[in-house]
């Protein structure tokens, strides 16, 4: 981290924050499944949502890039 093509802290910071939100939303989505407040296939539409945002997040934030 820190080099001239790889994330600074901050961003790394960043992404952490979002991954942990994911996490976070991801469990109260499978609560929301479990209790059958919504569907198995609703769950997964928006459980391949939030993955697709934090995927972008990643991209954007140049997270995992080579260095």
């Amino acid at each position: 981290m820190g080099k001239d093509n790889g994330p600074t802290d901050a961003e790394q910071m960043l992404f952490d924050a979002n991954l942990r939100e994911f996490g976070v939303r991801v469990s109260l989505i499978c609560a929301l499944e479990s209790n059958q407040t919504i569907s198995q296939s609703e769950a997964y539409k928006r459980v391949k949502t939030l993955w697709k945002q934090l995927k972008e997040s990643r991209k954007n934030l140049r997270i995992g890039d080579d260095q």
